[in-house]
């Protein structure tokens, strides 16, 4: 009896899985690169960024639409890197921080909370923290010690050079694939209840666990992650999100509060070579396929689709030839595009230089752009005739590129439809000439 509870239990898991992949992408990609099994040691559902987890017996007596929103709520908190910085703070109250920060942007995608889960905007994690109350002395884990098992994860990311508060991280590394994740059981029905700290959801609502240390088979090592593991956890949560970001605005489910949480992300941590290769390769078609299973989770019961990943046919590289143009930096943009262009092979790059008109354009082979651009033009900055350009002759591009120190506010009437990059060389736009679409990557000076 209890082996069909559990098969059941697995069953309606998978299917609230299914149930995010086709309403909300964004969550279900996330949820989707992460093991599942159960665990009768949880409250409800967990995660610790390597895998989720789930109480067999609360998914049986839990609404479908509770369980997907639990879900959806521990994939949000492991890619806001909630995972990998509590440090020596008590970890309850970290959990509630957790749920406040995450409640309002998944009410504002539309999930359901319970009646009496609060939510505190525009805040990081750390500050909903701090705005608690301490806990009663009397309390058990008041002392802000990790939990058994939990591992100090955290404090090296806050030794890494973050100390930026930013909306929802705190520190400029929080918005953001295999994670190398613990294999699912054998047995679909076995509950692994004694590898990990003890369980605490205070609304309800899902738990996020600490991230375990040096890709180690759970959460119980005494061992803590090193400043190395942290990096490599936030870096795979980082490109998963944006990936997420990438299909879910392909589907035309993006939600807006968290697609602004993701808009610029680590700009000002990351690389903008690092944000130009992550945002380029995630232009390239990606859909998901029942055609195959994903074998990550049959073991558990589990039939879930896999992402199947096309290549792009054209890249649009568009270069701003206005005065203002750094030969430096034309020439580090250029020979970012070649490797990018060789690392995801195109059928084609198309390459205009525009000022305010189309100064030249050519096609070229990935394997054959050439090692320099000649410049051509130094007037002025228009971007609507490179899109124009493109409309006319039927070009329509994985992604499009376009190097420009923003210094306009010109831009075509109707968004294109495809994906754009600005990649800004100049100052951070202001109100009059922000982007009104696509991404902005900023080139650090």
């Amino acid at each position: 009896m209890a082996g069909r509870a559990h098969k059941e239990s697995a069953e309606r898991v998978s299917r609230c899985v299914t149930a995010l992949l086709r309403e909300q992408p964004f969550f279900g990609s996330l949820a989707l690169r992460l093991p599942i099994r159960a665990d009768a040691g949880r409250e409800t559902l967990a995660s610790d960024g390597r895998e989720i987890r789930y109480a067999p017996e609360w998914v049986a007596e839990t609404d479908a639409h509770a369980v997907e929103t639990a879900i959806a709520r521990v994939v949000l908190a492991c890619a806001l890197k909630h995972h990998t910085r509590r440090g020596e703070r008590d970890p309850e109250r970290w959990q509630r921080a957790s749920q406040m920060v995450t409640h309002g942007l998944l009410r504002d995608a539309g999930f359901t909370l319970p009646p009496d889960a609060e939510a505190w905007d525009g805040i990081s994690v750390e500050q909903a923290y701090d705005r608690l109350p301490e806990p009663e002395p009397n309390q058990p884990g008041n002392d802000g010690n990790p939990s058994p098992g939990s591992g100090d994860a955290g404090s090296a990311g806050a030794d890494a050079g973050e100390d930026d508060p930013s909306p929802d991280g705190g520190n400029g590394n929080d918005e953001s694939a295999d994670a190398g994740g613990v294999p699912a059981s054998d047995d679909p029905g076995q509950d692994d209840a004694g590898d990990a700290p003890s369980s605490c959801d205070p609304a309800g609502t899902g738990e996020v666990m600490d991230a375990p240390a040096g890709g180690g088979e759970d959460g119980s090592s005494d061992d803590v992650p090193s400043a190395r593991d942290i990096a490599a956890e936030e870096q795979e949560w980082d490109e998963a999100m944006h990936q997420a970001a990438s299909l879910a605005k392909t589907e035309g489910k993006m939600p807006g509060a968290v697609e602004e949480t993701v808009r610029g992300a680590h700009a000002s941590a990351v690389d903008w070579r690092t944000l130009l290769r992550r945002f380029t390769t995630d232009a390239a078609k990606r859909d998901y396929s029942w055609s195959v299973p994903n074998r990550r989770f049959i073991d558990s019961g589990l039939y879930l689709p896999s992402i199947r990943s096309e290549g792009i046919d054209a890249i649009a590289v568009i270069v701003d030839t206005s005065g203002s143009l750094d030969p430096d930096t034309l020439a580090a943009f250029w020979s970012e595009v070649r490797e990018v262009a060789a690392e995801i092979e195109p059928e084609r790059v198309i390459l205009l230089q525009v000022d305010t008109a189309v100064r030249d354009a050519a096609e070229y082979a990935a394997g054959d752009l050439p090692d320099e651009i000649v410049v051509r033009g130094r007037g002025g900055t228009d971007f609507r005739p490179g899109f124009a350009w493109l409309e006319e002759h039927d070009v329509r591009p994985g992604v499009c590129l376009y190097l420009t120190d923003m210094e306009c506010s010109r831009y075509p009437e109707t968004e294109p439809d495809f994906p754009v990059i600005f990649v800004n060389h100049g100052d951070p736009p202001g109100d009059w000439n922000r982007e009104p679409w696509g991404e902005r990557i900023d080139i650090a000076a």
